[in-house]
């Protein structure tokens, strides 16, 4: 059963969570990412002319090709984290639908990333494994 953004946003960054963790690409491409700094991303999913709510921040706690925890934060400063991920609601809905890559939306800046650019950027593999892995979350959009 697909879920839907943004109304179950929670339900969708679990699912998102579960299959990172099942993902052994993602795995083997994350391996040393978090550790000795910290690797926690905020995706920041704002408003646009589709979607005119409330930005949504989906918090991942991401260790050495592992996602140990997830959250949908009211306020990006709730938790401390290394990375923030911002992009339009229809861009995140390119990414979710498989039809653009993270690491091509970083590098024409259709995506923002507040971090070390440098150090994502050697983890680059990992990115796009996220990418395929949350076009693989059956998602209904709302808007």
């Amino acid at each position: 059963m697909a879920i839907e953004l943004p109304e179950e946003a929670e339900a969708w960054v679990e699912s998102f969570r579960d299959r990172l963790n099942d993902n052994d690409a993602y795995a083997a491409a994350a391996d040393g990412w978090g550790v000795g700094f910290d690797g926690d991303f905020v995706l920041e999913i704002g408003p646009d002319d589709t979607y005119d709510g409330e930005p949504l921040y989906l918090y991942l706690e991401l260790r050495d090709g592992e996602c140990l925890q997830t959250a949908v934060l009211d306020d990006p400063d709730e938790v401390a984290h290394g990375y923030t991920l911002k992009g339009s609601y229809s861009d995140w809905k390119r990414i979710i639908r498989g039809e653009a890559d993270i690491v091509s939306s970083v590098m024409d800046g259709t995506l923002k990333v507040d971090g070390s650019k440098m150090q994502a950027m050697r983890y680059q593999n990992a990115l796009v494994e996220m990418g395929e892995t949350a076009a693989r979350v059956e998602t209904d959009f709302r808007y």
